[in-house]
C-alpha cells in the first residue's frame, strides 16, 4: 500500500476496538478532544475516558521529570480494551533523557507526552506531531518493532526533525506485521 514510495497503511486495530484516550493531569481538553477526532479520522475507535492524577511516585523530583514506565502503570490499571494515556507533562524512559512516548509491547496501554511535541511553527504542525506519536504508541501495543524506514509511522523519533519527516501510515512491512498480529492476537 504504498503511493510513490510514502507509507500508505492505516494501523488496523482490531473491529471495533476502542481506544480510550484518557486525559493525564494537565493536558489541555481541546487537544485531547482534537486528537479523537483524528484518530477516528484514521480508523481508529477512538473515545475520551475520564480524566486522571498523575501518581505523586511517578514524579522524579532530581530530574524535574516523570518517570514513563509509572505512568504506563497508571494507564495500565485504567478501564478500557486499549487505553491511550495523554499528558502534558515532560516524562523519560529508562536509558533516556526524555521521551515522546512509552507502550506495553505488544499490550493494551500506552502513554504520549505533548510537552515536547509544541515546539515549532504552529498548531497544525503540533496536532500531526501528536497523532503520529499515538499512532506510534498504538502500534507498539500490538506489538510493532520499530522501523528504519524514516517515513513510516513506526520509525523511532528521537527529535522533533524525525518526527515532523515521518507520516501518520504505516509502512508495507508493518502493516503485514500489524494485520498477522490483529488476525493472531500476538
Amino acid at each position: 500500500m504504498i503511493t510513490n514510495g510514502t507509507p500508505n497503511g492505516r494501523l488496523p486495530l482490531p473491529a471495533r476496538e476502542t481506544v480510550v484516550v484518557v486525559p493525564m493531569d494537565g493536558a489541555p481538553a481541546g487537544e485531547i478532544v482534537q486528537l479523537v477526532v483524528e484518530l477516528q479520522h484514521e480508523g481508529v475507535h477512538a473515545t475520551l475516558g475520564e480524566p486522571v492524577a498523575l501518581p505523586e511516585s511517578a514524579y522524579d523530583r532530581a530530574r524535574a521529570q516523570y518517570r514513563g514506565e509509572r505512568l504506563l502503570a497508571c494507564a495500565r490499571d485504567l478501564d478500557g480494551p486499549r487505553v491511550l494515556g495523554v499528558t502534558a507533562r515532560d516524562f523519560y524512559t529508562e536509558g533516556r533523557s526524555f521521551s515522546f512516548g512509552i507502550a506495553e509491547s505488544p499490550g493494551r496501554a500506552a502513554v504520549i507526552s505533548l510537552f515536547r511535541l509544541r515546539s515549532g511553527p504552529d498548531q497544525t504542525a503540533f496536532n500531526a506531531r501528536t497523532l503520529k506519536e499515538a499512532v506510534h504508541q498504538l502500534g507498539r501495543t500490538l506489538g510493532l518493532a520499530e522501523c528504519a524506514d524514516p517515513r513510516c509511522v513506526m520509525h523511532c523519533s528521537s527529535s522533533l526533525a524525525e518526527l515532523d519527516r515521518k507520516t501518520n501510515r504505516l509502512c508495507d512491512l508493518c502493516l503485514l506485521q500489524s494485520s498477522r498480529f490483529v488476525r493472531t492476537g500476538h
